[in-house]
């Protein structure tokens, strides 16, 4: 009976030390990043990089479900965006369009405004302006309002 209580005291010893080095997660500012960077960049589809633009729109704003299709000779994609909260948000989004290879292909794009009433999901599409515009970069991100007033005021 006592050599039971002292195996069973060993492993327990050994149990805490093992947490205590390393096998432990991962706390304070380097975890933090990871975590951070891993969601505001989603690269987990071949074809699109999805990119939360702002650190202010994390866990509020998600860009989920990208979508490809052919039309013609053209790629055409479509990504939804949700709204995780129950707050109303002003946005901005853009594709970007690259080749195979993860040059670019399209450079013409421009920043598109639309707003999200609370909990709602709302699902945007680009078609390539070439053959070889394969991949997505879709971005979404407050508009610049600083930069916005600015350029009204110069006008």
């Amino acid at each position: 009976m006592m050599q039971l209580m002292k195996l069973i005291a060993l492993i327990a010893g050994l149990l805490i030390a093992a947490g205590a080095f390393g096998c432990a997660p991962a706390i304070g500012p380097a975890a933090t990043q990871r975590t951070v960077s891993q969601s505001m960049i989603d690269t987990s589809h071949p074809r699109a990089k999805l990119i939360i633009g702002s650190k202010k729109l994390l866990g509020k704003v998600a860009v989920i479900d990208p979508r490809f299709r052919t039309v013609g000779q053209l790629n055409q994609a479509e990504v939804t965006v949700q709204n995780l909260t129950d707050n109303r948000y002003t946005l901005e989004y853009k594709f970007d369009w690259e080749d195979n290879q993860g040059f670019t292909a399209d450079s013409r794009s421009v920043w598109h405004r639309f707003t999200l009433t609370p909990r709602q999901t709302q699902r945007f599409q680009s078609t390539g302006k070439n053959p070889q515009a394969t991949a997505i970069i879709y971005t979404v991100r407050f508009p610049d309002d600083a930069f916005i007033e600015s350029y009204k005021q110069k006008k």
